[in-house]
C-alpha cells in the first residue's frame, strides 16, 4: 500500500556502505570520477520512449548544466583572483620572496583555475549554439550519445549507454576548480610552515603555523565527513 514501507523478507535492507567507504566516495563520486548522479540523467534522457518525455528530460539535463557551469566559472574567477594575489605574500619571517615550493604550488592552482574557467566557458557558449539550431536537442543527445554505428547497449538492460568521454568531458570544469583549491590549500600549508626556523613554541612563527595546521585539519576533517554523510550507494538511487 502506499506510504508504507516495503522492506522486509523479500526485499532485505542491505547494510549500509561503512564510513570510510562513504567517505572515500568523495574522490571517485561526482567531483573527480562521475558517479550516478552524473550518468544516470543522460543514460534516462537517452533512453526515454516518449519523444515529449525525452526532449522534456534533454531540456532538463541542458539548463541544469548551464547553472552548474556558470556557478563553476563564477568560483574559478574567483579562486583565480585570490591564487593571483598569492604573489604578493611575502615570506612570514623574513618578509622577502617565498621559497620556490610554495610559489610552484600557487602556481599551479592558478593555471587549473584559468583551465576551469576555460571549459566552463567553452561548455557554456557550445551549449548555447547547439540550442539555437533547430534539432537542437536532438543533437545535444547524439553528443551525449555514442555515434548510430558504435553505440552500445547495457548488457542487462540493453538500454543506449552515454558516451564516456563525454560523460568524463562534462566533469572538467568542476575537476579543475577541485584540483586547484587543493593547490592552494597545499600552498598555504607550505606557506606557513616555511616560516618557522625550528618547532620552538617561543617563536610566534611557529604559534602561527600550529593554530593555522589546526583549524585546517579540522575545517578537511568536517567537510570529508560531510561528503560521507551525502553519499549514496548507486545500486540504492531510483
Amino acid at each position: 500500500m502506499d506510504g508504507q514501507d516495503t522492506r522486509g523478507a523479500s526485499n532485505p535492507v542491505k547494510p549500509r556502505p561503512k564510513f570510510f567507504y562513504r567517505l572515500f566516495h568523495f574522490f571517485g563520486g561526482g567531483i573527480y570520477a562521475p558517479d550516478s548522479s552524473t550518468f544516470d540523467p543522460i543514460e534516462t534522457l537517452l533512453n526515454a520512449e516518449d519523444p515529449e518525455e525525452r526532449d522534456r528530460l534533454t531540456e532538463q539535463w541542458r539548463d541544469h548544466r548551464l547553472a552548474e557551469l556558470s556557478f563553476v566559472g563564477v568560483v574559478s574567477a574567483l579562486l583565480a583572483g585570490v591564487l593571483t594575489s598569492t604573489g604578493s605574500w611575502p615570506n612570514i619571517s623574513s618578509g622577502s620572496q617565498d621559497a620556490w615550493y610554495v610559489r610552484t604550488s600557487w602556481y599551479c592552482g592558478i593555471i587549473l583555475s584559468l583551465f576551469s574557467l576555460l571549459a566552463a566557458a567553452d561548455q557554456t557558449v557550445r551549449l548555447h549554439r547547439m540550442s539555437s539550431h533547430r534539432n537542437a536537442l536532438n543533437n545535444i543527445r547524439n553528443l551525449l550519445a555514442m555515434p548510430d554505428g558504435k553505440r552500445r547497449r547495457s548488457k542487462s538492460s540493453h538500454r543506449l549507454k552515454p558516451k564516456t568521454s563525454q560523460v568524463y568531458a562534462w566533469q572538467l570544469p568542476v575537476i579543475f576548480l577541485t584540483t586547484a583549491t587543493v593547490a592552494m590549500i597545499v600552498g598555504m600549508f607550505l606557506h606557513v610552515w616555511n616560516a618557522p626556523s625550528g618547532l620552538n613554541w617561543a617563536d610566534d612563527n611557529v604559534k602561527v603555523a600550529v593554530v593555522f595546521s589546526v583549524v585546517a585539519v579540522l575545517s578537511i576533517g568536517i567537510f570529508f565527513a560531510g561528503q560521507a554523510t551525502m553519499y549514496v550507494p548507486d545500486d540504492e538511487v531510483e
